[in-house]
């Protein structure tokens, strides 16, 4: 889950008592569960990149249970990368006041619940308020939030969160549908992507590489590449393939974008702050390649089937790697690395301009044999 340190305080020091609190009244056994819900509430408040990994989950269980009301609570975030997913029936975004949101849920009368976080406490308590009969989710180590559910399964440090999800839908005897991930941009986000490139006068026959810097929220930078570093890069690839670069970030990201295209010796494409969620996967699908550290776009260029560099330091690249063929994983060098498995446990303080140590461990070189791979057929 993507949240600050007031909220991870509060969701720590004030979740855990009430899941004890409330779980103390949760029955001893897992109640009798009917094989035919007719309505599911599935929980996903996280960043995008968890969301992305569970497709393959909530096309499982779409598919097991075809005449059930599927109802996803997320951040609006999620919701705008979900708006056209076929094995959803209502969005509902997480807000403020949550006593509003929890009438609203209640209300509802859900079946079941499935929380498909692995720490916050938070997500359980929705869970647990819905009022729903039978709640379904993960248990971890030492986060005490697996007392409100109903039905537990254990989430597995070190193997891919894919799979993680999957273990949920096994749960619940959904037969597999592919474990392949997805996106669903429009014709409208295509023809934007195609509109704007010819606008940059982005050549057909000259490779187009994205570079997606950012990588996590804002305000934690620990899983960025160094800015010099993505320099050096572009240079080079412009130098031995003709590649043209497109830099890509949230709205609140641009500035990270900005310092990067000002000190490349060809100055590539600005889109950072420019993409909504949809129409960056369209512009992903037609690039060569991606390359970017471990976040929610690297996760949406993996599901979009185009080739990636992905960057990992203080991130598994087992459990939180590209889920694709066409990927090219890149990790750090330093004996701590990786430290992180439920996605905030740093082993290292950050460095003063906020990334970890071993990031500065990846080097451009090493960046550009994986570049090798996919752009060798451009050497001029």
């Amino acid at each position: 889950m993507q949240s600050n340190r007031l909220q991870k305080y509060v969701d720590r020091y004030l979740g855990i008592p009430l899941s004890f609190l409330f779980g103390a009244f949760c029955p001893g056994k897992a109640l009798p569960r009917s094989d035919s819900p007719k309505k599911i509430l599935i929980i996903q408040l996280s960043a995008l990149g968890d969301t992305i990994l569970a497709v393959p989950t909530l096309r499982a269980i779409r598919y097991r249970f075809p005449n059930a009301e599927i109802t996803m609570l997320a951040s609006s975030t999620n919701l705008d990368y979900l708006a056209r997913c076929p094995y959803v029936d209502r969005r509902v975004a997480f807000h403020f006041p949550v006593h509003r949101l929890l009438y609203a849920l209640r209300r509802e009368r859900f079946d079941w619940a499935i929380d498909l976080e692995h720490w916050p406490r938070l997500s359980a308590l929705l869970a647990y308020a819905s009022g729903a009969p039978v709640r379904i989710g993960f248990s971890a180590a030492k986060q005490h939030r697996h007392f409100l559910f109903t039905e537990v399964v254990p989430h597995h440090p070190g193997q891919h969160e894919v799979l993680n999800f999957l273990h949920i839908a096994r749960r619940l005897a959904c037969p597999m549908r592919g474990k392949q991930l997805e996106v669903w941009f429009s014709e409208r986000d295509r023809t934007w992507v195609l509109d704007t490139l010819a606008t940059e006068k982005v050549l057909p026959e000259r490779p187009l590489v994205a570079f997606h810097p950012e990588a996590g929220r804002r305000g934690e930078p620990r899983r960025r590449w160094p800015q010099e570093r993505y320099i050096a890069l572009a240079d080079a690839l412009v130098a031995r393939y003709g590649a043209q670069i497109v830099l890509t970030g949230a709205p609140g990201e641009v500035e990270v974008s900005h310092q990067i295209s000002v000190r490349t010796k060809h100055p590539p494409v600005m889109l950072a702050g420019k993409t909504g969620i949809n129409q960056l996967a369209a512009l992903f699908s037609h690039a060569d390649l991606v390359i970017s550290g471990n976040c929610g776009p690297m996760h949406l260029a993996a599901a979009a089937g185009t080739p990636i560099i992905a960057l990992h330091g203080p991130t598994n690249a087992v459990q939180w790697g590209p889920w694709t063929s066409e990927a090219y994983p890149v990790c750090a060098h330093i004996p701590c690395s990786p430290c992180l498995n439920l996605g905030f446990e740093y082993a290292c303080q950050a460095l003063p301009d906020g990334t970890s140590p071993c990031m500065h461990t990846i080097a451009v070189a090493e960046v550009l044999r994986g570049c090798e791979m996919y752009l060798a057929g451009f050497r001029s």
